[in-house]
């Protein structure tokens, strides 16, 4: 029983990561597009309105409720019938579910265009309460004279007519309305913008819900495995990042608040040494596009390298960009770093900031450089003398692909994906770019996890739609040493169970 119950929860908790992941897809897409999702509206609310100030008729309306009541018989104390206008419950039924039937038959449009000597330019409607007698006639027209004049003509026909349909009746009038003198059906400015604005709200959900299902993004660590087959190392959260100002000469401080991000960082740290060899020191960590989060994984797992006791360097080589000096400098323009370095010759020691305890950054200057390995392979020799662990924070490859030759200075090299931001096909055309290099792809960083939203992978994207990206395997996609490689899938039950228990590698640095 409590298997089933299990099965049961895992399935609603399926079920709602599904229509969590689509909302927020759609809402990513529109935020992305708002311009067309604002237009959209606009385009809407204006034909609303519009329609409603010149195509809109106006129509007049009059109406009568009354009830119904049949002519029953009754057997009185000497014996005689007599008969009575009476209510009866199954009359009453009767009526609420035929008359509006006997409204529309053509007998009694025949009747009224006799009646009348003229055709009927009226629309008559019943609307009879539900298991009642009582009857509400609306005569609807675009004259507020016809419309009155039907009405009239129908409560005087009625009665005769329903005696060879439904038998002896008697109608008793409850209301009945005076001539109309303005139409019903008049649409305020308002009311038509209103309604416009909620129908384009709806088409842009279902526009945006077609576009985002055309998108696909990344949500979670299953969606890397099954999308790309690939492997995801960590997921870190998303995190605020405080600017201490008061440090005026040296590098001002970086301080992470959110416990749960170091803890992550920290764990990211162990996993990086449980798959990279004892040998490696320069790990190169980039992302398909800005705004992933690049630099600020970078300095995170650096950081928890210096805090673990290992000697490290943080080397900024997005040259475009120099976020890092910008992120920790008060004047990040009279920054000299490792572009003047290639451009200018200095010595290495004048390029090296020291950050705190095992913990030096080489920010990216302000020269104008081109990404070479020879520009910067004796700055990154002269690092692996001096340093246990090197972590590069390289251009995203999208936007820079020639950044992609650094890379051969690197030992391995990590992927930055922020969740709901690049597509399927951005990330893979990016992979390209650094997948023949010497670096050893070891896999991706989830950033900006929502651990209350995540985890849901296997319901919308798991084996049975997507399965595995045969591309990938055959182009080598994946783990070089230990994992996925060139069309084989996992390389072997040790490399399957070197993934389950990183901690037991005997080349870990802990």
């Amino acid at each position: 029983m409590s298997k089933k119950n299990n099965e049961t929860k895992n399935q609603n908790e399926e079920n709602f990561g599904n229509i969590f992941y689509t909302f927020s897809d759609i809402y990513k897409t529109a935020k992305k597009h708002f311009v067309i999702f604002v237009a959209v509206m606009i385009l809407f609310m204006a034909g609303y309105a519009g329609y409603a100030a010149f195509f809109t008729v106006p129509l007049y309306r009059s109406s009568a409720t009354f009830s119904i009541t049949p002519l029953i018989s009754s057997d009185s104390k000497d014996g005689t019938s007599v008969y009575k206008f009476n209510y009866v419950s199954t009359f009453a039924q009767q009526m609420s579910e035929t008359f509006p039937y006997v409204v529309e038959s053509d007998n009694l449009r025949q009747a009224i265009q006799y009646d009348l000597g003229k055709g009927i330019n009226a629309k008559i409607t019943a609307d009879p309460v539900v298991k009642s007698n009582i009857i509400q006639v609306n005569v609807d027209s675009t004259s507020p004279d016809d419309s009155y004049e039907v009405l009239e003509s129908f409560l005087k026909t009625f009665p005769r007519l329903s005696e060879y349909i439904i038998g002896d009746t008697r109608i008793n009038i409850i209301y009945k309305s005076e001539k109309p003198s303005d139409p019903y059906n008049t649409a305020t400015w308002w009311s038509s913008i209103l309604t416009g604005a909620v129908a384009g709200f709806i088409v842009n959900i279902l526009i945006f819900y077609l576009w985002s299902l055309k998108i696909e993004t990344i949500h979670d660590k299953n969606d890397i495995t099954y999308k790309l087959n690939s492997h995801c190392i960590s997921e870190l959260p998303h995190v605020n990042i405080k600017r201490n100002s008061k440090n005026k000469n040296g590098p001002s401080k970086i301080s992470f608040t959110d416990s749960v991000f170091i803890e992550a960082a920290r764990s990211a740290r162990k996993r990086i040494q449980s798959l990279i060899s004892s040998d490696d020191k320069v790990i190169a960590i980039t992302s398909t596009a800005r705004k992933e989060g690049k630099t600020v994984t970078a300095f995170s797992i650096a950081k928890a390298f210096a805090d673990n006791g290992h000697k490290t360097m943080l080397i900024d080589m997005d040259l475009s960009c120099r976020a890092l000096q910008s992120y920790l400098l008060k004047s990040p323009d009279s920054c000299i770093g490792i572009s003047d370095f290639a451009a200018s010759h200095l010595e290495f020691e004048n390029v090296i900031k020291h950050y705190k305890d095992n913990f030096d950054i080489a920010f990216a200057g302000n020269k104008s450089v081109k990404y070479s390995n020879t520009c910067f392979k004796k700055f990154f020799d002269l690092a692996r003398e001096t340093y246990e662990y090197i972590i590069v924070d390289m251009p995203s490859c999208k936007l820079i692909p020639s950044a992609a030759a650094i890379a051969d200075l690197c030992d391995d090299i990590l992927f930055v994906e922020k969740c709901n931001n690049s597509t399927i096909t951005d990330i893979k055309n990016a992979l390209k770019y650094i997948l023949y290099s010497r670096a050893h792809f070891i896999g991706f960083i989830l950033n900006d996890y929502s651990p209350s939203s995540g985890g849901y992978g296997y319901g919308r994207y798991g084996y049975s739609r997507y399965g595995y990206l045969g591309g990938y395997r055959r182009y080598g996609y994946g783990y070089k040493r230990y994992g996925y490689g060139y069309g084989y899938g996992y390389a072997n039950k040790y490399a399957s169970k070197y993934f389950e228990e990183p901690e037991k590698n005997k080349d870990n640095k802990q």
